[in-house]
């Protein structure tokens, strides 16, 4: 028995934050593990519910994760290639954080974005619509539904939740100094890193806890 069958018999929905936030290594996978992995990903949202699973969700350690707004999809590997410029904010729950089942956590999401994957290629997501009239179009437009369910599960699998700074939306921006638009600051940014950018680019990174030092 391989060490995937073994992990896989492991159902419980990890519920502490401090065991999701090692990142997933991607490795090669038999199409025997896929359709395993596949089957554990399926039970395990049929179980918890959900619309999005990742595999370290349940304790597999495999870079592997599920969405199913418009229909199931299982992406194995998933490597993120490209995100759009424009971002919006969206209304989250994890069901790894029981909290945010109760009280919904506002995050910021690239509005489309490009993963390729080892069993189904490139996998694009986007929203159905390129603007919305109002709040109720923007809820119920499924495409942007799946593409902010996709990246909530593909941050699982790099370690990050939807409780992160660098995920929480926030209108408080510190600027307490005026600054040029082309001017280069020192912006800190939410994983604690520093770099030197025009304030331009800054301001977008501000809404999200970046600091200018």
């Amino acid at each position: 028995m391989s060490t995937l069958n073994q992990t896989i018999i492991i159902m419980n929905l990890i519920k502490d934050p401090n065991k999701l936030k090692k990142p997933v290594q991607p490795k090669p996978m038999t199409q025997e593990q896929i359709d395993e992995v596949s089957v554990q990903l399926l039970d395990g949202l049929k179980k918890y519910g959900g619309i999005g699973l990742s595999a370290n969700q349940l304790g597999l350690d495999v870079r592997a994760c599920i969405i199913n707004v418009k229909e199931p999809l299982v992406l194995i590997n998933p490597i993120v290639t490209e995100v759009s410029k424009e971002t919006v904010a969206y209304v989250e729950q994890c069901l790894s954080i029981p909290k945010t089942m109760r009280k919904p956590v506002k995050t910021v999401r690239f509005k489309s974005f490009t993963v390729e994957c080892d069993n189904l290629g490139t996998v694009i997501f986007s929203p159905d619509k390129t603007d919305w009239k109002d709040s109720n179009e923007f809820f119920t437009d499924e495409g942007l539904l799946e593409c902010v369910c996709a990246q909530h599960e593909l941050d699982h699998l790099e370690g990050r939740l939807i409780t992160d700074p660098l995920r929480r939306y926030t209108t408080t921006v510190i600027s307490p100094q005026k600054y040029g638009r082309n001017e280069r600051v020192m912006v800190k940014l939410p994983d604690g890193t520093t770099e030197f950018m025009k304030y331009k680019t800054a301001i977008p990174l501000l809404k999200v806890g970046a600091e200018i030092l």
